[in-house]
């Protein structure tokens, strides 16, 4: 049996694929297998996938229907053997030692779980400082206090599978939710992290490619609404624990900030068509049924529980009154 899975779903990354088998074998610790998920992919992919497969006994190659990224990694959960759980994406690099430093600091710590910094690369594979992800601690943390970061700053270290290793018997019931296009890799992380401490390496030993076709790289669409299901989800999850009643405001406030920015962008950009009307109808009588929550939220500033109200009332509204006060200010809405 081996000691942990790695596990990398497969998806139009034909390019890539192979260098990031390459850099997961080429690891330090070597008590590992590779589950290769081919989810579908119309490119090659799969058959690179059997290829691999073929050279070392390490990796197992699966292959289904197209389902998205959430499905692809259930599959990879279901197949797994390990005593510890991996992400790598299928375009991205990992350090030799990232696997070995990870363990060494779960078996040392007594936590099932650990992560590290990581850092953006372009298609080349040359660096993109503005794209890194800096760890907010380090060393031992309550796992779910990692959301402050992502609450109060943006940081994305708390909403990341692959940058972590993750004891196996943490995902005993836990599946990724398939109903998120966004947020696929992140939805179920409160529950893992939940009762957890977690040992934050601050190196860089993971490195993630973004590319200009990618789902993140693109103009807003409706389906990033997501994330806002996202937030609302962890917010409720949140809200029920007596102990975590601060970190449940700080997701309320997030959830108001995205749903916002989400509008704005879909304005700018001329997004809002039919489909983008609709969904935000949807959240907009979401943000009438938060409404008390929101202004009751010491993290909302009283300027912001306005525009809520505005907003909840008329986006257009909201949206011509922040655009005339951004002209006047010389910004923008």
């Amino acid at each position: 049996m081996p000691k942990i899975s790695v596990i990398t779903t497969v998806y139009d990354a034909k390019e890539y694929l192979p260098l990031t088998i390459k850099s997961i074998l080429a690891q330090t610790h070597r008590d590992l297998e590779l589950i290769l998920v081919d989810d579908g992919s119309p490119n090659g992919c799969g058959a690179i996938c059997d290829e691999w497969a073929a050279k070392d006994s390490r990796i197992k190659a699966i292959h289904k229907p197209n389902g998205g990224p959430a499905t692809a990694s259930n599959a990879g959960l279901d197949a797994a053997a390990g005593d510890y759980i991996g992400f790598v994406d299928s375009d991205d690099l990992i350090e030799p030692d990232l696997y070995e430093k990870l363990l060494a600091a779960m078996q040392q710590s007594g936590c099932k779980l650990a992560g590290c910094r990581a850092g953006g690369i372009d298609e080349t594979g040359a660096p993109l400082p503005e794209k890194s992800v800096d760890c907010p601690f380090t060393g031992v943390q309550d796992a779910l206090d990692l959301f402050y970061d992502t609450f109060q700053n943006g940081g994305m270290y708390a909403m990341l599978c692959w940058n972590k290793l993750m004891a196996a018997e943490l995902w005993q019931g836990v599946r990724f939710d398939t109903s998120f296009t966004y947020g696929d890799d992140c939805n179920v992380l409160h529950r893992i992290y939940d009762g957890q401490k977690i040992f934050c390496l601050n190196e860089e030993l993971y490195h993630y490619r973004s590319r200009a076709g990618s789902l993140t790289a693109k103009p807003f669409r409706p389906a990033m609404l997501d994330d806002l299901r996202l937030y609302r989800m962890w917010y409720e999850f949140l809200l029920a624990k007596p102990d975590r009643q601060d970190l449940a405001q700080w997701a309320l406030a997030r959830w108001w900030q995205r749903f916002y920015l989400f509008y704005v962008q879909a304005r700018q950009q001329n997004q809002l068509n039919s489909a983008a009307k609709a969904a935000f109808a949807d959240y907009r009588a979401q943000l009438k049924a938060l409404m008390p929550c929101i202004l009751a939220c010491p993290h909302i500033s009283g300027f912001e529980k306005k525009r809520a109200k505005l907003f909840a009332a008329s986006p257009a509204l909201a949206y011509s009154a922040a655009a005339l006060w951004g002209k006047l200010q010389g910004g923008k809405a």
